[in-house]
């Protein structure tokens, strides 16, 4: 007998192959199925296992990184954020110990993704820069067209539409140029978010009409619901209330069909304040009551401050007053929390209507002031609410009584 064949194999090298291969086989799994798949829901605990041990061996850091990339559709989609937060940041630290560059990019940019989803926006940007920069060295235009549509809605939360501009039309021009239909459909969708939030509703429906075009030439229903979505929001603004309900209905209806409860939810959300606009307050309460506890589990804190907002607008429709305070100032400190000082702002003017509505001058007056200099602060302040502000402003200034 070979006394090579008597040579046993070292059982930490043994375990670390076995780890290698684990990692291998299973990115194999998840790259063979589209994120929305029930078998991929099913094992996430299982690929969270194999991706975090994989993370801990030199030898496996390559499927380790690629598995957690490969991941984060579903993780996106399912509404897996802050649990995935700590394994982003760990494979990132093992992409730069790795030197991976393209790989540091890719979680830099889905960190980026990440912190805007539950509302962290000056993380936000300060990671999706990071992740611009290596394309940019690297000449990735791909990358670069991709991180820059994403940075447009960075800077179009943080209420700075130039800037926001700026990067959707470079995303534009880099993504036509290399035929990438896929995210040139979300490119103009995003462009078409920036044009609503400047008021350029026909610019809006133009951008809107180009991604709906480019998402179902790919197959993209999730995206065909979001620009769905996002038509009926323009609608809304424009006070076209059937048609924005015809929008939310349909983009509500293709959510469901694909296993998109988040955007559903969202959608929901939508419908809710066209409901209202049409005299069906309480239907509207009861759809954001149903969908507060999903934004709640998630800490979706954009979502959950206007669901919240939302619910103060329907209780003081229905006279339920003190009720609307309440929940309006619980959603002015949640925007304040993540910097959204337009939409504070917002539901600080609402707090001072409750007020006005109830004789009470000298406290309104307070929510005011406190609205004003939120204003301030803003560098292109959106007219709503600036003109709301405006509104509750002169109501208190004119009325009569103590204050």
């Amino acid at each position: 007998m070979n006394s090579a064949s008597l040579v046993r194999e070292d059982p930490l090298a043994r375990f670390r192959r076995k780890l290698a291969a684990n990692a291998h086989a299973w990115l194999d799994f998840v790259n063979a199925r589209p994120a929305a798949s029930p078998e991929l829901v099913r094992e996430f605990a299982n690929l969270s296992k194999a991706a975090g041990q994989a993370l801990l061996e030199p030898q496996a850091w390559g499927d380790a990184l690629g598995l957690v990339v490969a991941l984060w559709p579903l993780v996106e989609l399912r509404g897996y954020w802050l649990e995935w937060r700590e394994m982003l940041q760990r494979a990132l630290a093992v992409s730069r110990a790795a030197a991976r560059l393209p790989l540091e990019a890719q979680l830099l940019d889905q960190l980026g993704e990440l912190a805007r989803t539950t509302g962290d926006f000056e993380s936000a940007l300060t990671w999706q820069e990071q992740a611009l920069t290596i394309w940019r060295r690297s000449g990735d235009r791909a990358g670069m067209g991709r991180v820059l549509s994403h940075l447009s809605q960075e800077y179009l939360a943080l209420d700075d539409v130039q800037a926001a501009e700026r990067c959707i039309r470079q995303a534009t021009v880099i993504l036509e140029q290399i035929g990438d239909r896929a995210e040139l459909a979300i490119a103009h969708n995003n462009w078409g978010l920036v044009c609503a939030a400047s008021e350029r509703w026909e610019a809006a429906f133009e951008h809107y009409t180009e991604a709906a075009t480019l998402f179902a030439a790919v197959g993209n229903r999730r995206g065909q619901a979001k620009v769905l979505n996002n038509q009926g929001m323009a609608h809304r603004f424009l006070g076209h209330w059937q048609e924005a309900e015809t929008c939310y209905r349909h983009a509500i209806a293709i959510s469901e069909e694909i296993g998109d409860e988040i955007a559903a939810a969202r959608y929901r959300v939508n419908l809710g304040i066209v409901l209202h606009k049409q005299g069906q307050t309480e239907a509207a309460l009861a759809l954001h009551q149903g969908v507060e506890p999903l934004f709640r589990r998630l800490g979706d804190q954009p979502w959950l401050a206007r669901v919240l907002n939302n619910q103060g607008v329907f209780r003081a429709a229905l006279g339920h007053l003190n009720e609307a305070l309440a929940v309006y100032e619980v959603a002015a400190q949640l925007y304040l929390a993540i910097d959204q000082r337009a939409e504070a702002a917002s539901s600080l003017t609402n707090c001072a209507e409750v007020l006005l509505d109830q004789g009470r001058r000298p406290e309104a007056q307070n929510y005011l002031a406190q609205a004003h200099a939120l204003i301030l602060s803003l560098t292109d302040p959106s007219g709503w609410v600036t003109q709301w502000y405006e509104n509750q402003a002169a109501r208190a200034a004119n009325a009569t009584g103590p204050g």
